[in-house]
């Protein structure tokens, strides 16, 4: 299980623990642009200039490190919760948010002989291609370190959305899975509670719609249940995205939707920080709309939507999600 790390902007009220983090020789010699030593003022004159690529690393709310991903990448994490997991987990979030903002590969660096830091950045799937001299602050000297490079592909084929929960596997759609989400999309009481499908669809129909990527908007996420898929989750491209699901109704009334949902929801909002999503439900799926109520969804809008399952437009809702909401 990932630790429950958030990103956040860096805030005012952070800089004494930046700073006692950054008290620490062992973190502050391995970043060549800090001043040695570093105090509470260094602290607050970062957060006031930091960019929107660099963002706080926080676990129950309390900061433990940071991560820049732009063109540069580059993490700390205070000393007392090294070890843990934690720059893992916050490297994968970032990275996820950059590539979302259609970047197509980034860099960095590593000094040599910072072994810690050289594993997290091979876990995360950075490769070396070359060496060169960086010039270290808190070290007044000139030092040697790794150049380091990765791609949106290379992240993708590590890092895609899976995830376990209690009873379900969820992961990405592969060709073998299609056969059985045709079965259950094209049946006509899961078609008609979609916009996209019509029972009548072949697998080649379906196909184009089910088989997209784990990583990014859109992307479809199978549901596997006891070694059967049994649903997908999904969130189309924004602004704003929107979510989307279906459950074969052979395995309904068991609590599996809400199961699959929140946890696919719960690493959407983790790693791409959405201001807004959206989802849509017919009037008579009582069903999805219990499970957005509650996942923190408010209905909006009621309108019509026609279903390709459907003979004529139905009433529907829109509803919106955004942080915050229900508090």
């Amino acid at each position: 299980m990932h630790p429950p790390v958030a990103l956040t902007r860096p805030w005012p009220e952070d800089a004494d623990d930046i700073a006692a983090a950054l008290a620490d020789w062992d973190v502050v010699r391995w970043l060549t642009r800090l001043p040695w030593p570093y105090g509470t003022a260094d602290a607050r004159d970062f957060i006031a200039a930091a960019g929107l690529d660099e963002h706080a690393i926080r676990l129950d709310g309390r900061l433990v490190g940071m991560v820049q991903a732009g063109r540069i990448f580059g993490i700390w994490i205070a000393p007392d919760r090294q070890g843990q997991g934690i720059g893992r987990r916050a490297g994968v979030l970032a990275l996820s948010r950059l590539f979302l903002s259609g970047a197509t590969e980034v860099h960095a660096h590593c000094l040599i002989g910072n072994d810690r830091s050289a594993r997290l950045l091979a876990w995360l799937g950075f490769r070396s291609c070359g060496r060169t001299v960086l010039r270290s602050r808190p070290l007044r000297a000139e030092v040697p370190a790794e150049m380091l490079h990765l791609d949106r592909d290379t992240f993708q084929q590590r890092h895609a959305i899976a995830l376990t929960t209690p009873r379900l596997r969820i992961d990405a759609v592969t060709p073998d899975d299609l056969p059985a989400l045709h079965r259950i999309v094209t049946k006509p009481d899961v078609a008609r509670m979609l916009l996209r499908y019509d029972p009548a669809m072949t697998l080649d129909d379906v196909q184009p719609l089910l088989l997209q990527g784990a990583l990014l908007p859109p992307l479809r996420l199978a549901v596997r249940y006891r070694g059967q898929v049994v649903g997908i989750v999904g969130l189309s491209e924004g602004p704003p995205p929107r979510l989307n699901y279906f459950l074969d109704p052979a395995h309904a009334g068991q609590g599996l939707g809400q199961e699959m949902v929140a946890a696919v929801f719960a690493e959407l909002v983790a790693r791409f920080d959405p201001p807004e999503v959206l989802a849509g439900a017919f009037v008579d799926n009582d069903a999805s709309r219990k499970i957005l109520k509650n996942l923190g969804f408010r209905r909006g809008e009621d309108l019509e939507l026609q279903s390709l399952g459907r003979a004529s437009p139905a009433p529907a809702a829109l509803y919106r999600w955004r942080p915050g909401l229900l508090g």
